[in-house]
């Protein structure tokens, strides 16, 4: 068996595979990884770590000696075209490579997290970069503490596209708002890499934005703890690395 953990701004995901099947998985808040305090059973496990948090880094090098933490340098797999390879977050990475394994090139992959994530894979399998803007988590966050009168809302589908409420009307420019942001995006990124480029969205809000966005063809929440699964599967001489 074996564990993959994928560490963001905001949740901590864990996977157990065995036979390149996920047979357990589970998550919590970022900032309570350093409560956390693993059984030996898990502890015990080979482990392959994603991490966009350098806090959690040493942390989880303490709890797992010998696991591999992807990064830029080490990731196989999968060309990377980019300038500056070490600002490239490594979930990223995993998420394209996973992409690029399970469902072919060229591809879009869309990530609803903290950040909403844009990456693109090339005809011949190359990461090219993408774009990055707020997350519909975080802009729900700004809406509130930085306006003196919006409330904290619960992101849900609105009633109507013309909200007859703030918090309709919140909601509308929420989910609506970023479906359009997806929309705009898929079709500015296709100019580029090809209008037969499959788009594969993952993260939290990724079932949600879906409903109301055109061009999604693939939902897989599972994604980066796949693309893991499959780092680790490779033989060890070509995934370990700097």
């Amino acid at each position: 068996m074996h564990l993959v953990i994928d560490v963001g701004n905001s949740t901590v995901k864990f996977g157990i595979f065995d036979a390149g099947k996920i047979k357990k998985e589970w998550s919590f808040r970022t900032e309570r990884l350093f409560h956390w305090n693993p059984d030996r059973s898990i502890v015990s496990l080979p482990a392959t770590i994603s991490s966009v948090v350098p806090e959690a880094d040493a942390f989880l090098k303490k709890l797992f000696r010998g696991s591999i933490f992807v990064t830029a340098k080490n990731i196989k797999g999968i060309k990377i075209k980019f300038k500056k390879k070490s600002e490239i977050g490594a979930d990223r990475l995993v998420d394209a490579l996973a992409v690029k394994e399970l469902y072919g090139h060229p591809a879009i992959v869309i990530d609803f997290g903290t950040a909403t994530t844009f990456d693109l894979i090339s005809k011949k399998g190359e990461y090219l970069g993408g774009a990055i803007a707020p997350g519909i988590g975080l802009s729900k966050e700004v809406l509130h503490t930085a306006t003196a009168k919006l409330p904290l809302i619960e992101i849900k589908p609105p009633k109507n596209i013309i909200g007859n409420s703030t918090v309709e009307a919140m909601r509308s420019g929420l989910v609506y708002g970023y479906a359009s942001l997806v929309e705009g995006m898929i079709s500015r990124f296709k100019n580029k890499i090809g209008r037969r480029a499959k788009v594969v969205a993952t993260g939290g809000y990724a079932k949600l934005i879906a409903k109301y966005a055109r061009g999604i063809d693939i939902i897989d929440i599972d994604l980066t703890l796949k693309g893991l699964n499959i780092i680790y599967r490779e033989p060890a001489a070509k995934r370990r690395g700097s």
